[in-house]
């Protein structure tokens, strides 16, 4: 987006030969409305233009529902324009010069920014794979915690049914302390799986 034919042009051939594909907008107004009807990988924004600078136009691009990554570009050195730039979102700064090393320069950073857009998303999707892998073994384990309390209560009423059954005090008194056990592995059980401290 710049509002000098003749440097859109430039930038255009220089751009192209370097392996992008490049749509062109004359004005910060006509960037936004074709970001807003097309997809596009990276915007770059030129800062001084008429009407709507490059400032008002990034806030205009960030408004929108998904907006691409934007490189800033001005023929301006003044820092206050680069901090203005990165704190409205853009993604990366680049002064505008005349000559191949510019347009190297500015090919350079396009791509490093796309590359940082990519890990970045790479990034979020392993992040969001983890919160998914780590929601179902949490679900596991509730219910394998459920299926060993329950395993638990099921030993310790057979205990208590042979208990029923014996005769014999000693063996009464045998089965008793193992119940015992029993609940206390139970219960100690039930402390660890209904604690949050993982």
């Amino acid at each position: 987006i710049d509002d000098d034919e003749g440097l859109r042009r430039l930038f255009e051939r220089a751009l192209t030969r370097r392996g992008f594909r490049v749509r062109l907008a004359a004005s910060g107004a006509e960037g936004v409305e074709l970001a807003r009807a097309n997809s596009y990988d990276l915007i770059a924004i030129d800062h001084y233009m008429p009407g709507q600078d490059g400032l008002a136009t990034l806030k205009a691009l960030q408004a929108l529902e998904s907006c691409p990554p934007v490189v800033y570009v001005t023929g301006s050195e003044e820092t206050q324009v680069a901090v203005a730039a990165l704190k409205a979102g853009a993604a990366d700064y680049i002064v505008k010069t005349v000559g191949d090393d510019f347009f190297d320069l500015l090919a350079t950073t396009f791509q490093q920014t796309l590359e940082t857009v990519r890990l970045k998303s790479a990034k979020e999707r392993v992040e969001e794979e983890l919160r998914a892998s780590n929601a179902r073994l949490e679900a596991l384990l509730r219910e394998v915690n459920h299926r060993v309390a329950n395993s638990l209560q099921l030993v310790s009423a057979f205990v208590q049914m042979q208990s029923n059954l014996l005769q014999d005090s000693e063996a009464k008194t045998a089965l008793r302390e193992t119940q015992q056990r029993i609940q206390a592995i139970g219960q100690v059980h039930r402390r660890l799986y209904s604690s949050d401290d993982v």
